[in-house]
């Protein structure tokens, strides 16, 4: 319905100016890259309808928004019929609502008003260009979310929060609207030769982005291959613990099975309490498994001091950790936290991990790790410090320590504690380390309380 009623004025402008358009759009729609999760696609297109929109008025603009992106779906993304029709659409669909909210407030079609200098109309169309700006973004990306929404089974606000607004994207696509001005006076200026000069920083936004994009998935897998080798480390560990618990509990079926008709009820009492007891340590070490696998980042309201109380015990029937005291000074008010409980279970792992290793190879007696939480109550923060009395970090590696790769252990993968910064850091927080005068090492952590992103 819109493109009929636009028809008109769209073939008004003459075959001339529909191809070169045409062109220059279909240009700037090869220039696209993948959204962080994979899921989406952003291109470099908005510039020129944007541009378009000043220049011709929405009406001409959207039909050739409409033609330049269904082609670029077809050649350039190789999308599916219905997928191609649906991209141009919802761009149909995005420049018209800002073409509505252009001239609501009071655009005008620039190349209608004759060879009028810059400066005559530069500061009028601010607001309109500004408002026009705000409305395509937001149902452009409002509509291709939607799509991704139903097709993934995932909330809208929360598609679009993931798909779009973070700070990269933000910024690339801040970029990309505040170049259509400089687009509206090359063309009013030089005519088409002018748009040669704006595809340069398109190339270079996208190259900026397509960086920006790798390096985050590449610290996804970082955690991700982590994850996998403190997982067969683990599986060791978790097995053998299964299987002490599995030979007590067949130990003593077998015990009831023979004495069945002759055993005391005391002594059927307590073969009873220890099954009972090796099926809930079973329980615990599954649990905390079961925890610990997930990979996604999955925020969601969670008490601190609760996560560190079920790692502990998680950890704790493991071979490691068997002469090692767990000692707990945690802030009971602690407000519920923004967190990914799995994730942040893996920092403390990796952390109670590495003090034991550092324990156990210089055999410190009475061999101790100390958890503490407070609460920062001037800025809301909650600080986190894990601290053992081991040998302490070595004074050439202190300023190494959360690269990738790097370890001070000849078995060592060197990922832990990068893998830890990385978690820290995507929840918002900070993590550094210190040796401790007397003492072994300690790692602090700040994170942000209960309105942390």
């Amino acid at each position: 319905m819109v493109l009929a009623s636009a028809f008109p004025e769209f073939h008004s402008i003459g075959l001339i100016h529909i191809a070169a358009w045409i062109l220059v759009s279909l240009l700037a729609e090869s220039l696209w890259i993948s959204t962080i999760t994979g899921k989406a696609m952003e291109s470099m297109a908005s510039t020129v309808d944007l541009s378009l929109l000043v220049l011709l008025g929405f009406r001409p603009a959207v039909w050739i928004v409409a033609i330049a992106f269904l082609l670029a779906n077809v050649f350039f993304s190789r999308r599916v019929w219905y997928k191609a029709l649906f991209n141009a659409g919802q761009n149909v669909l995005a420049l018209s609502a800002g073409g509505l909210a252009y001239t609501r407030l009071g655009g005008v079609p620039l190349a209608g008003q004759g060879n009028l200098p810059v400066e005559s109309f530069g500061v009028s169309l601010i607001i309109p260009w500004a408002g026009a700006t705000v409305v395509y973004f937001v149902v452009n990306t409002m509509l291709v979310a939607g799509a991704v929404a139903l097709s993934t089974r995932r909330k809208l606000f929360q598609t679009w929060r993931e798909e779009y607004i973070y700070y990269n994207s933000l910024i690339s696509s801040a970029a990309l609207f505040f170049l259509s001005p400089l687009v509206v006076v090359s063309y009013m200026a030089l005519g088409y030769f002018g748009l040669i000069f704006f595809f340069v920083p398109l190339l270079l936004i996208k190259e900026a982005s397509a960086k920006y994009i790798a390096l985050e998935r590449a610290k996804d897998e970082l955690i991700s291959s982590e994850r996998l080798a403190a997982k067969g480390e683990m599986a060791a560990e978790i097995a053998h613990e299964l299987n002490n618990s599995l030979a007590a509990i067949s130990a003593r079926a077998q015990f009831f099975l023979m004495g069945v008709g002759t055993m005391t009820p005391e002594r059927t009492q307590e073969s009873a309490r220890i099954i009972f007891e090796q099926a809930s340590a079973m329980t615990v070490l599954t649990k905390g498994l079961l925890d610990f696998s997930h990979k996604e980042l999955r925020k969601q309201p969670t008490r601190l001091n609760d996560v560190i109380r079920r790692t502990v015990e998680f950890i704790t029937p493991q071979n490691k950790y068997e002469r090692i005291e767990f000692s707990l000074d945690l802030h009971e008010d602690l407000p519920p936290m923004n967190l990914d409980p799995g994730q942040i279970q893996q920092v403390f792992m990796n952390l109670f991990s590495n003090a034991a290793d550092a324990m156990l190879s210089v055999k410190t007696p009475a061999p101790r790790i100390l958890i503490r939480t407070r609460l920062k109550s001037a800025v809301g923060d909650v600080e986190l410090a894990v601290e053992d009395n081991g040998p302490g970090i070595p004074a050439d590696a202190m300023a190494r320590l959360f690269e990738p790769s790097f370890t001070t252990k000849p078995e060592g993968h060197g990922f832990g504690l990068a893998t830890c910064y990385r978690i820290v850091q995507n929840h918002g927080g900070k993590i550094g380390a210190q040796n401790v005068s007397g003492s072994g090492a300690r790692f602090t952590i700040t994170l942000p309380g209960k309105d942390g992103q």
